[in-house]
């Protein structure tokens, strides 16, 4: 509640950002350090996911079980019994392939170019995203948002495509350590439609992290590339891989002025903003009980 006063105040303009000096930050700090808990042992880093990807021939048989199923949907076939016996989206297909509600943005490019450009109702083109081919409808249509639903049929994958990918993310490495550009190789071979983020991260306690990452950074220095690893792959079932570089390594210990000097400075900003921002108020309601205050007396005297 509180927060959100301030920053509905901020945005009115009726609180003034107050400076904080270097004498005041280190004065919190002293004042608090007895308190701190230990600082964890964190890493930071800077990844590209390479993706396992479905060989030609795979994909052929899986557009053209979509494509089956897109000529049943044009001849009378009921969209969700379908997307309940066919759609390999498990999350979705018990469903009856309802997505629920999404906004512009919130799926991967393809789906939702086609998702906002669909009138209610209307079965979609077959539409190839990282995941598969998908039938899409959409049931209602809000300004912003879209409820709908999809089929998915995914290619299968075998130990070859694995393999593929394995050599691949080896190639990213050396091109990486040859000095290709980080932001290159991020825009031609991170998969987008991973979980991982990419470029460099905010620092990661180390106990949090998957345990393939814990495996991969131990006994690693700052600036180290990492040897490409596996990590699943749910969305495709098979493995994907890890390209990283160790940016820097923080062992535990204890918090120093400069590990939380910018979370103090914020800290006591908005401290000092809201004392003067009440002893404002105070000042503000005083002066206005002294100018009421000979109205009542007249008032009292009749």
């Amino acid at each position: 509640m509180q927060e959100r006063l301030v920053s509905k105040m901020k945005q009115d303009g009726k609180m003034i950002t107050v400076a904080v000096s270097e004498e005041e930050i280190t004065e919190a700090f002293n004042r608090e350090r007895a308190q701190l808990p230990k600082r964890p042992a964190t890493v930071t880093f800077r990844q590209i996911v390479v993706s396992t990807q479905a060989s030609a021939a795979a994909k052929k048989v899986a557009y053209a079980r979509a494509e089956s199923l897109y000529t049943d949907l044009n001849t009378g076939g009921d969209f969700e019994k379908i997307a309940k016996r066919f759609s390999q989206d498990s999350g979705s297909a018990v469903q009856g392939g309802d997505l629920g509600w999404s906004r512009r943005g919130q799926m991967v490019p393809a789906f939702d170019q086609m998702m906002f450009l669909l009138p209610p109702g209307q079965i979609s083109p077959i539409v190839e995203t990282q995941f598969g081919y998908h039938i899409i409808r959409v049931d209602r249509v809000q300004p912003a948002e879209r409820k709908a639903r999809h089929i998915l049929i995914k290619p299968t994958y075998d130990s070859a495509d694995v393999a593929l990918a394995r050599l691949r993310a080896d190639s990213v490495m050396a091109s990486w350590k040859k000095g290709t550009p980080f932001d290159s190789l991020v825009a031609r071979y991170h998969d987008l439609a991973s979980d991982e983020a990419r470029g460099v991260l905010e620092p990661f306690e180390r106990s949090r992290l998957p345990e393939s990452y814990q495996t991969a950074f131990a006994d690693r220095t700052d600036g180290d590339f990492i040897t490409p690893f596996p990590v699943e792959d749910a969305q495709r079932g098979v493995p994907k891989f890890v390209v990283a570089q160790l940016v820097n390594a923080v062992d535990a210990g204890d918090y120093t002025m400069q590990d939380l000097r910018n979370q103090i400075r914020e800290q006591l900003t908005q401290e000092k903003s809201y004392r003067r921002l009440l002893d404002s108020l105070r000042k503000d309601t005083y002066v206005s009980i002294l100018l009421d205050a000979p109205v009542k007396a007249a008032t009292d005297d009749r």
